[in-house]
C-alpha cells in the first residue's frame, strides 16, 4: 500500500562557477522538533489494543501492506543503528539498556537475529555509543563504537575472532563529542564510521579525519585530515561515505560552529587524489550561516545551511545526498541533493522530499538508499519511496493500520527487492517490489 505525492516544487541547479539556489517553501518552525526522550513501546492498532512492535504476535500479520516484514531478535529493547545486508545474510549494530552495544547476524533460513560479538565493545571506557557497520563478505565484519574505536571480526569454522583499534582525534583542544555531536534538530549524529569498496580497501572516519586500513598490518592510518579550521569553535565532521570503487569514494558531512550554523561538506577521492567538492565559510550568524568558499560548491545556496547526513551512488557520474536544510535560522525541509561530475568540475541540484506527510513526523530525515530508479528515505516511523519521475510514496510500515511510533535510523539494501528499514525495536525486511 502506498500513498503517492507528485512533487511540484521547483529545483535549484547550480554549477560550481556560480552556486545559487532558491527556497521553495517558507520555514515553519525554529528547528526540527526533537524526538521524544523516551521512545513509546508501540504504535496503536486499529482499536488501540494491538501493539505494532517487532515482537512476534499472532494477532497481527507478519508483513505490512507494502511488504515490510518483522524479524525476530533476542531482546525487545534493541535499538538498531546500522545494517550491512547481503542476499541471505545481514549484519547489524544495535544498542540497548540491558545489553549495551551488540553486533548481530540475521539469516533468511531462520528469519532470526543472533549475537556474534564477544562483548569487548562494552568494556569501559569503550562502548559509549553505537557507530556504523560494514561487511565486505559474509565472514568478515567491521563496526565502530564510541568514543573512537574500530572493531574487525573474521569468522573461521563458525567462530568469530575480534580485534580493535582506537582512532586518534585530530581536533585537539575541543571538548565536544567528535564522534557523536548534536546537530540542528538536537539529535546526535554519528561521525564515527567504517565502510569499504572491498576486503582490501576499507576506510574509517572519525570527526574531521578519514583513515585507510593497511591490508598487510591491519592498522588504520590517516589519509585525509580536514584541518583548515578558521575559529576556535569551528568543527569539521564526516557523517557518511559511499563509492563505486577504489578511485571513486565520496564522504559527506558538515563544517559547523554552532547548533544553528553548519554547512554541507563533500570530499571525494578519485584517481587524481583527494578533492574538496563542497564546502563553505561558516559563521555564527544564522542569517548568514554559509558563504561561498572559492573553488567549491555552496550546496543549498545563500541563506541555507544544514548537514549532509547520507550519500548513495546513482551512477558513476552522479551521487545523491541527504540534506536536512535550514533557511536563515529556521527549519526548512529535507532535500535530495544530486551531485554530478561535469566537464567543468561539479554541479548540484536539489529536490524537496516531503517528510512531513508522515503523521507526527518531525520533518527531518535520517538516511537514504538508492536502488534501481528509486531513492528510499527513513524518518520517524516513516519510509518514503521516491522514483526518478518525481513521485514520492509512503511505503507503509505498519502491520496494524496504526502509526509506528518509533524512530528509524537506517535504510539499506542490495536491491529494491531486498531492503531493510531499522530503528528502535524494529528491523523490517522487504523482499517485494
Amino acid at each position: 500500500m502506498r500513498t503517492t505525492i507528485v512533487l511540484a516544487s521547483a529545483v535549484a541547479s547550480v554549477a560550481i562557477a556560480s552556486a545559487c539556489a532558491s527556497s521553495e517553501d517558507e520555514a515553519s518552525e525554529l528547528v526540527a522538533p526533537p524526538a521524544p526522550a523516551e521512545v513509546p513501546d508501540s504504535g496503536d492498532g486499529d482499536d488501540g489494543s494491538v501493539a505494532d512492535v517487532d515482537v512476534p504476535d499472532t494477532r497481527l500479520p507478519d508483513c505490512s501492506p507494502a511488504g515490510w516484514c518483522i524479524t525476530d531478535f533476542p531482546d525487545e529493547d534493541l535499538v538498531f543503528r546500522d545494517i550491512a545486508p547481503f542476499e541471505d545474510v545481514a549484519f547489524a549494530i544495535a544498542e540497548s539498556r540491558s545489553e549495551g552495544i551488540k553486533v548481530l547476524e540475521w539469516s533468511t533460513s531462520t528469519n532470526t537475529w543472533k549475537y556474534i560479538d564477544d562483548g569487548t565493545q562494552n568494556a569501559t571506557p569503550i562502548g559509549t555509543f553505537a557507530g556504523r557497520i560494514y561487511a565486505p563478505n559474509v565472514d568478515e565484519v567491521y563496526f565502530t563504537v564510541g568514543p573512537s574505536h574500530v572493531f574487525h571480526g573474521k569468522r573461521s569454522g563458525g567462530t568469530w575472532t575480534w580485534t580493535k583499534q582506537a582512532l586518534p582525534d585530530n581536533i585537539a583542544g575541543h571538548t565536544d563529542s567528535h564522534g557523536n555531536p548534536t546537530r540542528t534538530n538536537r539529535q546526535p549524529t554519528t561521525t564515527l564510521g567504517v565502510w569499504g569498496t572491498g576486503a582490501g580497501d576499507v576506510y574509517a572516519y572519525y570527526s574531521n579525519t578519514i583513515f585507510h586500513r593497511d591490508p598487510v598490518d591491519g592498522g588504520f592510518a590517516a589519509v585525509y585530515v580536514a584541518d583548515d579550521l578558521e575559529a576556535a569553535n569551528e568543527h569539521i565532521f564526516f557523517s557518511s561515505v559511499h563509492g563505486s570503487g577504489p578511485n571513486d569514494v565520496w564522504f559527506v558531512g558538515a563544517r559547523a560552529r554552532t547548533l544553528m550554523t553548519s554547512c554541507p561538506l563533500v570530499v571525494r577521492k578519485s584517481g587524481a587524489g583527494w578533492e574538496r567538492v563542497a564546502d563553505s565559510v561558516v559563521s555564527t550568524s544564522a542569517n548568514t550561516a554559509c558563504a561561498e568558499r572559492p573553488g567549491t560548491l555552496l550546496i543549498g545556496g545563500p541563506g541555507t545551511s544544514g548537514w549532509l547526513l547520507d550519500i548513495a551512488p546513482v551512477s558513476t557520474t552522479e551521487y545523491v545526498a541527504l540534506h536536512n536544510r535550514i533557511q536563515i535560522g529556521l527549519w526548512e525541509d529535507v532535500y535530495a541533493t544530486a551531485i554530478r561530475i561535469t566537464d567543468g568540475g561539479y554541479s548540484f541540484e536539489q529536490s524537496l522530499v516531503p517528510m512531513k506527510i508522515g503523521t507526527g513526523n518531525p520533518g527531518s530525515a535520517t538516511s537514504l538508499w538508492r536502488g534501481d530508479g528509486e531513492t528510499w528515505f527513513t524518518s520517524w516511523g516513516l519510509v518514503l519511496r521516491g522514483s526518478d519521475d518525481g513521485t514520492v510514496s509512503v511505503s507503509t510500515l505498519s502491520r496494524s493500520g496504526g502509526a509506528v511510533v518509533a524512530p528509524f535510523y537506517r535504510i539499506r539494501g542490495t536491491s529494491n527487492q531486498n531492503l531493510w528499514a531499522i530503528g528502535a525495536r524494529h528491523a523490517y525486511h522487504k523482499t517485494t517490489p
